[in-house]
């Protein structure tokens, strides 16, 4: 029973490998890589894709038939499962690379296109009735007790960044890690989203490369605290590697065209059950951080 992969995220190894079963989903499976504390996702899409990714682009993929505990392993291209007739072909398969684009944040276009991503993202959260309202976290006494819990931390660590003060940042980002409920908790997915902003504004700032850099090996060591998942975006996140529907977006907010945006946007929301939402939380902040002046956004968080 073999099914071919239509691509495979460019982190994945491209050498033999041995893994785990680690979870079981029906639309996706973790395999731990055995002597290495990240994951690799073999999923179940027609588009998404993600850097650790194997995506098969069929539907009835008998995942049910892997336990977690269960061996895998890779040699010549092809992946298999002990004790399970599933294989996976990844001869000849297109390798996606995790690119992001960068974003001029001081044009007006980009700076409105980040306006109605925040809308969008708001009007979403309320619809769904997440625990995470994102507005909210502007005002750490209003919300749900995971928004109240969240608010304080956001606050400090966009007041570190903002004056470049990677040392404080980790400090704010010790008391996210692990916050919430999920697979991968709503303190983890704003860090990632606002790693995400960070990369896109960087370019070549030196200044602000460094940050990302020191601000990222904390934030390495500070993953031990979360699950194994949560732990491997995390991983991504600070190498600059991101999901395609959160690439999408970032390119559709540079490009500032509104239909594309709003589409983009709803896409990246609808990851996990709010997962994709938590980030964008984080992405939106990541963005504005270092505009010049200050967006109105981090101008009310710098001010409370």
């Amino acid at each position: 029973m073999q099914f071919h992969a239509s691509s495979i995220g460019s982190a994945v190894p491209q050498h033999d490998f041995d893994a785990l079963v680690q979870s079981v989903f029906d639309s996706s499976v973790n395999l731990c890589l055995v002597d290495q504390d990240r994951l690799i996702t073999i999923l179940i899409s027609d588009h998404y894709e993600l850097p650790q990714g194997i995506r098969l682009d069929v539907k009835n993929v008998p995942f049910q038939l892997l336990t977690v505990g269960m061996r895998a392993f890779c040699r010549d291209r092809i992946l298999r499962f002990d004790s399970s007739p599933l294989t996976i072909d990844l001869r000849s398969t297109p390798i996606w690379e995790a690119q992001l684009s960068h974003i001029d944040i001081t044009k007006p276009s980009t700076k409105q296109a980040v306006s109605i991503v925040w809308k969008i993202l708001n009007r979403g959260q309320k619809l769904k009735q997440t625990d995470l309202i994102a507005e909210d976290l502007i005002q750490s006494e209003k919300g749900s007790l995971l928004t109240r819990k969240l608010s304080r931390p956001v606050l400090e660590l966009v007041a570190a960044t903002e004056c470049f003060d990677a040392d404080t940042a980790s400090d704010a980002a010790r008391k996210m890690i692990g916050l919430g409920p999920g697979v991968t908790p709503a303190g983890d997915d704003i860090l990632i989203g606002f790693l995400a902003g960070l990369w896109s504004v960087a370019g070549e700032d030196n200044q602000r490369l460094l940050f990302i850099s020191d601000f990222g090996k904390a934030l390495l060591s500070l993953a031990k605290e979360t699950n194994e998942i949560s732990r491997t975006y995390l991983y991504h996140a600070v190498r600059g590697e991101f999901s395609s529907s959160f690439i999408t977006l970032i390119k559709a907010i540079g490009e500032s065209e509104e239909e594309r945006l709003t589409r983009a946007a709803k896409n990246a929301m609808q990851v996990g059950h709010s997962s994709g939402m938590d980030s964008i939380t984080g992405l939106v902040i990541g963005l504005t951080i270092w505009s010049d002046p200050p967006s109105p956004l981090v101008s009310r968080l710098l001010s409370k």
